[in-house]
Order: C-alpha cells, then structure tokens, then sequence
C-alpha cells in the first residue's frame, strides 16, 4: 500500500485563508510535481477543501476516478489522515493527500518514523513536496521510500 502526502504548491497571500489561489510559482510548481507524480496509480485523491489544495490537484493533471475533497484535512492533524485512510474500501491501495503544513510533514514523520528519511521533512517540508510511504496496512508503520521537494 503507498501513501503519498503533498504540500499544496505556493499559494499567494490574502484573505480569507481558505480562498487563496497558487501563484505563478505554485502553478509551476504543481505542474512539475505531476510530472513526478505520473507514474502512480492512484486509486483515491484526499484534497483539503482549500482553494491551494484542489488547484494543486487539479494542475497535477493526475487521471485519478476517486477524487474526494475533505473538508477536516484543512485544519486535521495525522489522525485525520488515519481515520479517513481507514474509511476508504479495502481496494484503495494507492492514495494521494493534498493538504496543508504541518500536517504534512507530522504525519509522514509519525507514520514513518522508523525510516532512515524520517529526520529529512521532521522541520516541515516546502510547497509542493510530496512523500511517498509503503505501508503493509494503513495502521503502520511506514517506509518513507521517496521525496519529491523543490
């Protein structure tokens, strides 16, 4: 089973939170990152209900059937994550996550905490990374075995 967590891409400033858009960098940055990405066969997409997070997805240009915006990954913890994996159908054994720091990054550390790659995203990861976990069962504990940064 691989888990792949993503950073939205650079999101310009404004208000409210929850409506800011990518900016020119976060766009092309987005774009790359689906390069990286285009040899997954994601099963299920988990996007934040952000405005960052879905145009991120959406310029991943990922063909992806099960894309399900979720509301709790915008302001969710690790066990957020946890709890949805756990509430997919047992086929979903490939599964993307847009969401937001710090979550990102905690997740993929409490996760695969064991992982040689652990102390790399421990501090917080940049827009638009994403880290890619095995695991055997989402209860873990996983391998972080890439990680796709800027």
């Amino acid at each position: 089973m691989k888990l792949v967590l993503m950073r939205h891409a650079n999101a310009a400033g404004g208000s409210p939170d929850i409506a800011r858009r990518l900016d020119d960098e976060g766009r092309a940055q987005a774009k790359a990152r689906g390069k990286d990405l285009a040899s997954f066969d994601f099963d299920v997409a988990l996007v934040s209900a952000a405005s960052r997070t879905k145009e991120t997805f959406r310029l991943l240009q990922l063909d992806v059937e099960d894309v399900r915006e979720e509301s709790d990954l915008y302001f969710g913890s690790h066990e957020t994550i946890l709890l949805l994996l756990n509430s997919l159908p047992d086929t979903a054994e490939t599964v993307l996550v847009v969401g937001h720091e710090p979550t990102i990054s905690q997740a993929a550390a409490i996760f695969g905490a064991e992982s040689e790659r652990a102390q790399e995203i421990r501090g917080g990861v940049s827009p638009s990374t994403a880290i890619v976990l095995e695991f055997t069962n989402w209860n873990g504990p996983a391998e972080i075995v890439e990680i796709f940064a800027n």
